[in-house]
């Protein structure tokens, strides 16, 4: 669970706010929501097809650390005599080029001479240090909590106990514009 607050970090809400446990754990859900990921550090491992020079994308950057990876190869020993091959162990991770910053990936040849067409890696991703545009929106979003705890809410009628909402969004232009550098962008 994301937590990119700490309850001591006043310095990021608006004045009057309590920072609270919940509110945290809320507006963290929702930036996470957003980014379709989570800031801080995590593992991820995925399989990534390669293009014919060796090339492909890992989902999630900046990339920290490449921990192992798996390739399966274009043809195995014989050749694809016995079928096509299966995935193998890549010993040496250093025949694996990562741009850490945008995730570009570029594999090496197999023992046999062979290139890989995809590849399973596994790696870590995030930021170690919670960027402050980060704190800032979620201090936006607990603002916005703790103001007004039904903010989504149009209209309200209490005889017959029903709520209109205008939407399911309570990211704002400015909370989207601090947090758009965060966002999952696919390459596939």
């Amino acid at each position: 669970m994301s937590r990119y607050l700490e309850v001591t970090d006043i310095d990021y809400v608006p004045a009057g706010v309590k920072l609270t446990e919940p509110l945290i754990i809320r507006a963290s859900a929702i930036i996470d929501g957003r980014c379709k990921r989570e800031i801080g550090v995590k593992t991820y491992t995925e399989r990534i097809p390669l293009t014919d020079s060796q090339r492909g994308h890992l989902s999630y950057y900046p990339v920290l650390d490449l921990l192992s990876a798996k390739g399966r190869p274009t043809q195995g020993a014989f050749g694809n005599f016995f079928g096509s091959p299966e995935f193998e162990p890549i010993d040496n991770l250093n025949i694996i080029d990562v741009d850490k910053e945008i995730g570009s990936v570029w594999c090496g040849q197999s023992p046999f001479g062979s290139p890989y067409k995809e590849v399973e890696v596994s790696y870590t991703s995030g930021w170690e240090i919670i960027p402050d545009k980060v704190k800032v929106a979620c201090g936006l979003l607990i603002g916005q909590m703790a103001t007004n705890p039904n903010s989504n809410v149009k209209s309200k009628k209490d005889f017959d106990y029903s709520i209109e909402y205008f939407g399911n969004n309570m990211i704002t232009p400015e909370i989207a514009d601090l947090l758009s550098e965060f966002e999952l962008r696919s390459f596939r």
